[in-house]
């Protein structure tokens, strides 16, 4: 939010910005005073302006606080660093119910034979070197052998297959300091316990008349980076789609792509989604291989993960799949990989997707003409949803409700209520749709009441699919601790920064192995956010078909025609506003208008691009920046103002279709009468 416009937000009373215009104090004092006059000026000006900053500021910050902590229990200021996190922090102290949300495990529920992706790769690999079949735990689990689990096991050879993860087993070169140091992850154990036992373990199954073969992790990772055959093979091999299913995989961000046109958006879809939307509760039955055929996905609940095969002519796609970097909505793998401009010629092999989703999504693309292969793992849950008859229910509703009705009440009553039976209608209209009993004693125009309601139910969800390693930042001032950083063999060093003689800026994250599973995090419950989320949309897509003419997030603009299905406007929470605005606001996403960049950037220009090719436009501006050792500089920058449409393949009429996407042939009968 803009600081300019924070007293009204929180009802901070006596303080504006000292914002003065430079070419009246110009026009005041006169254009041709002495440049000593006008400096002098705007530096008592500036120091004015920056006071008055900081005092809105930290009165800003202080009401935030005091009604964090009136409504929510939470200081956002000592006890959360982030908005989300002291959202979350509500949520648990005041609204999380006893064995409902499970802490997942970090290798899932499935990591058979705590077996790593990695190794898998390198099995298979040694199965096409060596032209032989390698028994490890992708096929069922790790062979016994002498007495102890073993990565792979040939019995046609004899070979015993060990893969040695460099933190698990103490490699020495990767550790080559503290190694008698405990482990962080077990206490009973040291780096050079770890190797020992690894080093023993090879010597038994030599002695025993086996032929050990081993690898380092570290050196097949130098492997991967350095020869594409390897990397491509192993990564594209049937049994590493078969490794367990990873939640996060499920977890995607949303829809976006490019008579009359309507701009309708969804009054906050996110909060309508976790007060009304189904939601995973406690651990999950895990099923794998065979355990899956027999299950009625209409009748189940939670992720799945499965090769599917999309139809070819559907104008709006039902799955995402990353791809590119980016996330994408394609008919087509191959297509989508390569992005193939021209219309689709592959087989139902390379156009397979292979992901993991919310099961609600994958049956909505079975109805819409997705066909499943193979289900490889479904972690199968209990859920739980507001009923709204009941007015009860629901994981996160009653959260919801209270910061709903906070913000309706703060917001004021609508300029439709002018009688007192309006104002009672109402109330009572509220209760009936969204099951908030508004107090009509309390309804009155509060911004900061209203924006501390609409930030802590639209910020509340994001906390669940945090990425749990996340990077850490150390201030050293003693040469001893700076050492001594490093040398942990728990800690990665990502990089450090001087920032005096005596002060260094290290910053360092956890070992995958080593880290520790976040009590705020529950992935899947972010899935089925997301995943509720743009079926939601694609619930209004889907009638609109290809009369939409771009969608994001929560917002659909389309053609409206005679005769044609409308998308309905309403109010309440899920339900479509008009966003359209006589003579709103133009914005360009990542350059900022004004009148020396509006001569390049405008509607001309970009109508040019589009239709006739135009050569991309390079806009420079003086921006001020922060750099990486957090001084403030002025800096020259040039950003490229070019067309970039690389979701969907553009086709000659301007039309839009997803990769893969095949037009409907005529027949021949049909064409001779036409």
């Amino acid at each position: 939010m803009p600081l300019a416009k924070l007293p009204k937000a929180f009802g901070i009373q006596g303080v504006k910005r000292d914002i003065s215009n430079t070419f009246l104090i110009k026009r005041r004092i006169g254009i041709m005073l002495v440049p000593y006059r006008i400096s002098y000026i705007m530096t008592q000006i500036i120091s004015k302006y920056c006071i008055s900053d900081v005092d809105i500021l930290a009165k800003a910050c202080l009401k935030f606080r005091e009604l964090m902590m009136k409504e929510g229990g939470v200081d956002p200021f000592t006890e959360a660093v982030t908005l989300p996190g002291a959202c979350n922090k509500i949520f648990r102290r005041n609204f999380l119910r006893p064995d409902t949300i499970g802490l997942i495990p970090k290798n899932g529920y499935r990591w058979r034979d705590n077996q790593s992706l990695i190794a898998i790769q390198w099995l298979v690999w040694e199965e096409r070197q060596l032209n032989i079949n390698i028994l490890h735990a992708a096929k069922g689990s790790e062979a016994l052998v002498a007495g102890v689990k073993v990565d792979g096991y040939c019995p046609d050879t004899n070979q015993v297959f060990e893969f040695h993860g460099c933190y698990y087993h103490g490699c020495p070169r990767c550790i080559k300091y503290r190694r008698n140091d405990y482990t962080y992850d077990d206490p009973t154990a040291t780096v050079e316990s770890r190797y020992e036992a690894t080093v023993l373990k090879t010597q038994r199954l030599n002695a025993f008349g086996y032929t050990v073969i081993e690898m380092w992790e570290c050196d097949f990772r130098k492997m991967l980076k350095n020869n594409d055959e390897i990397r491509k093979y192993t990564e594209n091999h049937p049994l590493v789609a078969t490794t367990p299913l990873n939640p996060r995989d499920a977890f995607y961000g949303v829809l976006k792509m490019a008579k009359k046109i309507k701009y309708v958006d969804v009054c906050s879809l996110y909060p309508y989604v976790n007060k009304y939307g189904k939601y995973p509760v406690g651990h999950p039955e895990v099923l794998v291989g065979d355990d899956c055929k027999n299950l009625d996905l209409n009748q189940a609940d939670g992720l799945i993960k499965c090769k599917i095969l999309p139809p070819s002519d559907l104008y709006h796609p039902v799955l995402p799949t990353k791809m590119n970097n980016k996330l994408m909505f394609v008919l087509c793998r191959t297509c989508g990989e390569e992005l193939n401009a021209l219309e689709c010629c592959h087989n139902d092999e390379d156009r397979a997707l292979t992901g993991t989703w919310v099961i609600d999504e994958v049956v909505k693309a079975v109805e819409k003409g997705y066909a499943i292969l193979e289900i490889y793992e479904v972690w199968k849950y209990q859920v739980e949803r507001y009923n709204p008859e009941l007015k009860s229910g629901g994981l996160f509703s009653d959260y919801i409700s209270t910061f709903l009705k906070i913000k309706q009440q703060a917001s004021g009553w609508p300029a439709s209520c002018v009688t007192s039976e309006d104002k009672v209608n109402y109330v009572t209209e509220y209760l009936e749709r969204e099951g908030v009993t508004l107090c009509p004693e309390e309804i009155d125009t509060n911004p900061g009441g209203r924006q501390i309601g609409k930030s802590v139910i639209t910020s509340f969800w994001g906390k669940l699919g945090q990425r749990e390693n996340q990077a850490k930042t150390s201030i050293v001032t003693d040469p001893a601790e700076f050492f001594d950083i490093p040398s942990r063999p728990f800690i990665e060093v990502i990089s450090v920064y001087p920032v005096n003689e005596n002060t260094l800026v290290v910053n360092w994250q956890y070992k995958y192995e080593a880290y520790d599973v976040l009590p705020t995090v529950n992935v899947v419950l972010a899935a089925y956010t997301t995943s509720q989320a743009r079926l939601k949309l694609y619930s209004y897509l889907e009638k609109l078909d290809n009369r939409v003419l771009y969608h994001d997030t929560d917002s659909v603009i389309y053609i409206s025609s005679p005769g044609g299905y409308d998308v309905p406007i309403g109010s309440f929470l899920g339900e479509m506003t008009d966003e359209l605005t006589d003579y709103g606001p133009v914005k360009v996403k990542g350059i900022t208008l004004n009148y020396n960049t509006i001569k390049e950037v405008n509607f001309n220009s970009l109508r040019d691009m589009v239709l006739n090719d135009a050569n991309p436009k390079y806009i420079t501006t003086r921006n001020i920046l922060r750099t990486s050792d957090h001084s403030v500089i002025t800096r020259e920058v040039t950003k490229i103002f070019r067309p970039n449409f690389l979701k969907r393949r553009r086709e000659s009429d301007y039309n839009s279709v997803p990769y893969g996407y095949k037009h409907a042939k005529l027949s021949n009968k049909k064409k001779a009468q036409e």
